[in-house]
């Protein structure tokens, strides 16, 4: 199941990507080939599907361990110590993301509530923009319950542990 979740986000991720690539190059060549072929909205709509996939990785880097924190610190503590701080943060990630799925799930829905749109040509509605949000944060929620489950049932120092050549 984790892999098929794994693949979905990463050709989400690429898709939109590419889709970005494509608007501002079109956008791009479009002004210096005739202003009729650039659109006005294109920057606008590349800013959001930018945005949508940026914080769609956040997931992928909770499951491959990539967000930023402090190894060093880690690699000084033995493995029984660094499961439980690696525990503790688990918690403590779990509540942030959880609070900041909630929070961004309200301004989104007031967003739609009073159907805020964008002032350009393009009149996008913000709501859609700020899904991201609480989208990315109840995936990262996610991936953090499961990394605590592993961390708490399923512990193996050899894959889990981050090794500095102490022993344990």
């Amino acid at each position: 199941m984790l892999r098929y979740w794994d693949a979905l986000e990463r050709w989400i991720i690429g898709i939109l990507g590419a889709a970005a690539l494509v608007i501002y190059i079109w956008q791009i060549v479009g002004r210096y080939i005739s202003i009729d072929l650039a659109m006005p909205w294109g920057e606008e709509l590349t800013v959001y599907i930018i945005i949508w996939a940026g914080l769609l990785t956040a997931s992928q880097l909770v499951r491959e361990d990539g967000h930023v924190r402090a190894d060093l610190i880690l690699r000084i503590l033995k493995v029984p110590t660094q499961r439980l701080v690696e525990i503790g943060n688990c918690i403590v990630a779990i509540i942030f993301c959880a609070a900041l799925a909630w929070y961004g799930a309200y301004c989104t829905w007031d967003s739609y509530d009073i159907g805020e749109r964008s002032m350009t040509a393009l009149a996008f509605p913000i709501w859609i923009y700020y899904l991201s949000l609480p989208t990315a944060a109840t995936l990262m929620t996610l991936r953090y319950v499961i990394r605590l489950y592993m961390y708490a049932f399923r512990f193996d120092p050899e894959t889990m542990a981050v090794h500095s050549g102490r022993e344990s």
